[in-house]
């Protein structure tokens, strides 16, 4: 940065220079601050059994191969698709957990399920896919997928195979 200033207001100049450059600084640690502060209050979030699998529930209900209403959403929602064994939509999950329970709320269920969704795929335990001729999303365990976007036809539903292979 190249500026002519004449000689007696080179100083006054510094002086502007080192002040703005010490505002700037200031803005920088309390965005670092407020940073800190988001990733701190995104891992409480992360680590609410919500998002977490408990081991010794999943132990002991395994053997029983049984729906149990305490797990977290995590481990309702893969136990729905390994019931299934096909990739899933939100809605078919949320259905399901609601046949389960009948007490809990719809619109609660749906927004548990695609925040642990959104978990899992950000985590890359599972994956999605969206059909391009419905535009509907299909979830699934990454190894349901042969590659980063394209599903293993054996764990694609009926539907979606019908759409996507029968019908060119």
């Amino acid at each position: 940065m190249k500026v002519n200033i004449p000689e007696k207001y080179t100083d006054l100049y510094v002086k502007a220079l080192e002040d703005k450059k010490k505002v700037l600084n200031q803005k920088i640690s309390q965005f670092q601050a407020e940073i800190a502060e988001i990733d701190a209050h995104l891992a409480g979030l992360l680590n609410l059994p919500l998002f977490q699998d408990n081991e010794q529930q999943n132990l002991l209900h395994q053997k029983t191969n049984a729906y149990y209403d305490q797990w977290p959403w995590t481990k309702k929602i893969a136990y729905f698709i390994e019931f299934r064994r096909k990739l899933v939509k939100t809605n078919e999950v949320v259905e399901f957990i609601v046949e389960k329970e009948p007490t809990l709320n719809k619109s609660k269920v749906r927004s548990s399920v695609s925040a642990a969704l959104s978990n899992k795929i950000k985590k890359g335990a599972y994956k999605k896919f969206e059909d391009p001729v419905s535009g509907s999303t299909y979830y699934g365990p990454a190894n349901y997928f042969l590659n980063q976007h394209e599903p293993q036809i054996e764990n694609m539903p009926d539907d979606l195979k019908e759409r996507l292979l029968y019908n060119k």
